[in-house]
């Protein structure tokens, strides 16, 4: 990931007072300075909020801190805060909310694989569980996984360290929020996939700004033919190409400016991208399609899609989602 400093240098928006006051204050979120001959010391949401303060004026209370990902509010869809870097400002300060959050692989290649997730016979009970369920692509209060009776849902819902392994991945083990969001937001999704249906879901976009998770335990395979889940590998990693993207695009939403070709969602803080800018990139697509009793995680502050099928297909998986309230806290 490019440092927010290094990036913004390029486009001579700040003082040299305000690049050196960043440029101190960063380091000592990556470690490249110390205080007291240790980083553990350091209050990182104070560090971050203190760059805030010094470029945007914002309090440590704004919207700029919250999970608030559209482009709205008085903060979040000014024209001059952004051209002088406040959504590159948020996308990489939110990976500073702890200190290895940005060493591990969710958070430079975003997409985790684990097959032959459960025990032996397990993967066939959900799979015919799963087929009793409403056929929906949402959450309802008739498909919770927490209100599950049967014994291979239970089974993965209780006895398997399902939601645990989830909450490691964002580093949210200890956060009541990212619990309570684990058994709100999991639940049997059913895809009832057709070929050129138009599902907008299928272009490639972010769900939000900063690491966020999604996650699908498939108990049948899922076949190319089918419209597996689709990833952008390496995109979660913010190099200098991908902030240009994310700060052009920013600056063209708050100027009302966006191509309305990328759907609502662009301006709403969930941004498309099309095939050949990732290609520009130099990122790759990659589609997924797994075994049965596979477990798939993503980060889903990188680009991802609903796949393209070319047979109807209804795909089941044991889905969830979660995005904490406060991403810049530890």
């Amino acid at each position: 990931m490019m440092k927010f400093y290094e990036y913004m240098k390029k486009h001579n928006v700040w003082t040299d007072d305000e690049y050196d006051y960043v440029k101190f204050k960063e380091t000592l979120l990556t470690g490249d300075t110390k205080i007291h001959g240790t980083r553990d010391n350091l209050d990182r949401f104070k560090t971050i909020s203190d760059i805030g303060a010094k470029l945007f004026d914002v309090k440590p209370t704004d919207a700029v801190y919250s999970n608030l990902k559209t482009f709205e509010g008085q903060s979040l869809n000014n024209p001059e805060l952004i051209k002088k870097g406040l959504h590159i400002f948020r996308l990489i300060m939110s990976r500073y909310r702890y200190e290895t959050q940005r060493e591990r692989a969710f958070e430079t290649n975003g997409l985790l694989i684990t097959e032959n997730y459960l025990k032996e016979g397990f993967s066939e009970m959900i799979a015919e569980e799963c087929e009793k369920y409403p056929l929906v692509t949402y959450k309802t209060n008739q498909n919770l996984l927490v209100d599950a009776m049967t014994p291979g849902l239970s089974h993965l819902r209780d006895a398997c360290g399902f939601k645990e392994l989830i909450l490691s991945h964002i580093n949210a083990s200890h956060l009541d929020d990212a619990h309570i969001k684990f058994r709100r937001n999991t639940f049997v999704q059913r895809v009832d996939n057709k070929p050129d249906d138009g599902d907008v879901q299928k272009v490639f976009h972010t769900d939000i700004f900063f690491p966020a998770i999604k996650y699908w335990y498939f108990p049948s395979e899922v076949k190319q033919e089918y419209g597996p889940f689709q990833f952008v590998e390496n995109s979660v990693d913010l190099t200098e190409k991908l902030l240009d993207f994310y700060y052009e695009q920013s600056i063209l939403i708050s100027e009302d400016k966006w191509d309305r070709s990328r759907d609502k969602s662009h301006r709403e803080g969930s941004m498309r991208i099309l095939n050949e800018e990732i290609d520009k990139l130099g990122l790759k697509r990659r589609s997924v399609p797994v075994k049965a009793n596979t477990l798939v995680v993503a980060n889903v502050g990188g680009f991802h899609a609903r796949g393209h099928c070319t047979v109807p297909h209804i795909r089941n998986a044991v889905h969830g989602s979660i995005r904490i309230d406060r991403p810049f806290n530890e």
